[in-house]
């Protein structure tokens, strides 16, 4: 192997990592060497194994044709990590940890920036409030489960889950910048599912009451995010826009000095994602695209606000 294809795969393995000790030590779990005999494989005194490439690329997702260089431009890799959030395993907690790592290396990144778009309530918003989360759960339960749907008063989330969730969600809010672009009728699809879920008896007229509540609550929280223009929780600025078209899927970029990442929402609580460097400048272009064609209701357009949060709530008060 020559020394472009290890400095391009140990590349794409660093940006999982804030931490190089961490990394050495996955590496050597992963592999089953001693962390001495990773160091050397870094230095390339001891080349890789064509196997230790294969556990390696598989591991971490990455497309061994284009490390090699014969894949075809057009064909963009995008990877899908499925987690079981009810009954995680180790499996998923080391998934979710990798996860964990590499956003914080992007955070911690001078500059750094997630831009989104959502026709729905986003999940990463959501700390502080424990019953939506817990009905995107529920809902994610009832179509992942092969077994008989759970109410809604059945799903638990496990004290380590529930950790998971606190410590990403506050640093999603840790971005230099961050910009959100919603849907004009951003809380339909969350009161539509939870009225539908209440009409066939999975969830009980007292939890969709609690979850109204929280709803309300995070409205409040929205509301006072777009009056302020930052997070009250790390003070890092934000900037919310409500689109003039309907918003049919939800995209989203990182971007930091070394760094560049795709997502595309899917299965209510995951993304598929992509390093690609040309992807990554055509979501941003699409982004910008339809932030050009939205209203921005942070510290500007005071009408405008009102009248979106006052649709939200009445929207909320069909439950």
């Amino acid at each position: 192997m020559d020394n472009n294809f290890y400095k391009v795969l140990f590349t794409e393995i660093q940006k999982t990592y804030s931490k190089k000790s961490v990394m050495i030590n996955d590496l050597s779990d992963i592999l089953h060497i001693e962390k001495g005999a990773v160091y050397r494989r870094l230095r390339q005194d001891v080349p890789l194994t064509f196997n230790e490439i294969v556990v390696i690329t598989k591991h971490f997702n990455i497309s061994l044709d284009r490390l090699v260089g014969i894949e075809d431009y057009k064909n963009i890799i995008f990877q899908l990590q499925l987690i079981n959030f009810l009954s995680p395993q180790t499996v998923d907690f080391y998934t979710l940890n990798l996860y964990m790592n590499f956003l914080k290396t992007i955070t911690k990144s001078e500059n750094s920036v997630i831009a989104s778009t959502s026709n729905v309530l986003p999940h990463d918003l959501f700390s502080g409030f424990r019953y939506l989360l817990k009905f995107y759960l529920f809902v994610w339960s009832y179509h992942y489960s092969l077994e008989k749907p759970k109410h809604y008063s059945h799903i638990l989330i496990s004290p380590e889950m529930s950790s998971f969730f606190d410590e990403y969600m506050l640093e999603m809010k840790n971005f230099s910048k961050s910009y959100f672009v919603f849907d004009n009728g951003l809380f339909r699809f969350f009161v539509d599912r939870v009225n539908y879920f209440n009409t066939i008896r999975l969830i009980d007229k007292e939890d969709v009451l609690k979850i109204k509540e929280d709803l309300h609550s995070m409205l409040d929280y929205l509301e006072k995010m777009a009056i302020s223009g930052k997070f009250k929780e790390t003070g890092n600025a934000v900037n919310i826009y409500i689109s003039d078209i309907d918003i049919t899927t939800g995209y989203t970029y990182f971007e930091s000095k070394n760094i560049h990442l795709t997502m595309i929402k899917s299965f209510i609580l995951s993304y598929v994602t992509s390093y690609d460097g040309e992807t990554f400048e055509i979501m941003k272009h699409w982004i910008n695209a339809l932030i050009k064609i939205s209203t921005l209701i942070t510290l500007t357009n005071e009408k405008q606000r009102v009248l979106f949060f006052e649709k939200q709530r009445k929207i909320v008060n069909e439950l």
